[in-house]
């Protein structure tokens, strides 16, 4: 089948990938793939340990899967599905042993990022946890482990970063100088050129997803809802905000039928929009206990979106700046743009009692 031969030479080219970088020598990955087996059926999963499905991102194809996935596994088998923000516990609902699935979200690219979030349903066994954090250390991966929530911890706050740059674009502002001045600040690459390498019609999932979970602070840009329906899917298809030819890109100019404004917003503002409604959400999944403490958020945000790792990841950047001076900045925003950027509850009591995330 031609997605078996594609998936065969991605990883033979990520192979050589890294023996370029000296890594790996042929002998070595001639044993690797040779350990590679594929098949079009679910013949032969009898005497599995363990199963990663990566099907598509759709509650109702995963929890089907899951089902058959169960009717043929052994007992012991423990099934991980690779959810980037879908409900663990829902996904196992018709399931007869949902103590063994659990989330283990990979970041693309898989070979490059190290992060994985450990997602744990109402009935998954500390059992079933334990395997998956030991496999993917294994790995050679860091797994953090995060409670059930839409879009768990990574995506739920990067998704407003990639939201915020979309509706300063709808605003008037240029794609191109948003993503220079962000990564000038530090991200590996700019909101833009990362929605065209996520894909655009995934951005527009989750976001679809996080807006029916958390409302209007996450109500998404119209912006690629109109991209879709254009089959501007971004590198996949080799148009985005981008036009892509290889390794080579330029701004789609036909992006700028899709803003209704001609704004053109001061540095400071572009950089705060962006990444104070960051910090914003990530002070909010600290005081509801989606990750346990301030440093395994930000190694989080480190490990899975490249945050800067010089700034100490979001909530070492807020202590940096000052929770007084972050608290006022989103006031400020909050009258010019809106309830999105209401200060958190857990920003505005730290402040007032003068504490901060580290000490």
């Amino acid at each position: 089948m031609p997605s078996i031969a594609k998936a065969m030479t991605k990883m033979m080219k990520s192979f050589e990938s890294i023996k370029r970088r000296g890594r790996l020598r042929d002998r070595e990955i001639g044993l690797k793939m040779d350990r590679v087996t594929h098949t079009t059926d679910m013949s032969g999963l009898g005497n599995v340990d363990i199963v990663v499905e990566a099907v598509s991102e759709d509650p109702n194809i995963k929890a089907k899967v899951f089902v058959d996935l169960e009717a043929r596994v052994g007992e012991g088998c423990v099934i991980a599905t690779n959810t980037s923000s879908l409900d663990i516990t829902s996904l196992a609902q018709k399931t007869q042993h949902p103590e063994r699935f659990v989330g283990m979200h990979f970041f693309n690219p898989v070979q490059m990022m190290p992060l994985v979030e450990i997602i744990a349903g109402e009935k998954t066994s500390d059992e079933t946890v334990a395997t998956v954090v030991k496999l993917a250390k294994r790995l050679g991966k860091t797994p953090i482990k995060v409670s059930e929530c839409a879009g768990f911890l990574v995506n739920r706050t990067l998704l407003p970063y990639l939201n915020e740059a979309a509706k300063m674009f709808e605003e008037g502002e240029d794609v191109e100088r948003i993503d220079r001045l962000l990564k000038g600040f530090g991200m590996p690459m700019g909101p833009f050129t990362l929605a065209d390498t996520v894909g655009i019609d995934i951005g527009d999932k989750v976001s679809t997803i996080l807006h029916e979970a958390y409302g209007k602070r996450m109500h998404p840009s119209s912006v690629l809802e109109r991209m879709l329906d254009k089959g501007w899917l971004g590198k996949k298809t080799g148009t985005g905000f981008y036009t892509h030819k290889g390794k080579n890109k330029s701004y789609n100019t036909q992006m700028s039928e899709l803003q209704y404004g001609h704004k053109t917003l001061e540095d400071e503002v572009i950089l705060d929009r962006a990444i104070l409604i960051m910090v914003n959400e990530a002070a909010r999944c600290l005081e509801e206990g989606v990750v346990d403490n301030a440093q395994y958020l930000d190694m989080a945000m480190v490990m899975g979106t490249g945050f800067p790792a010089f700034r100490g990841g979001l909530l070492r950047y807020a202590d940096s700046e000052g929770l007084e001076n972050i608290v006022t900045r989103l006031q400020k925003l909050e009258e010019l743009y809106g309830e999105r950027f209401t200060p958190a509850g857990l920003l505005v009591e730290m402040n007032e009692k003068g504490e901060r995330f580290y000490t």
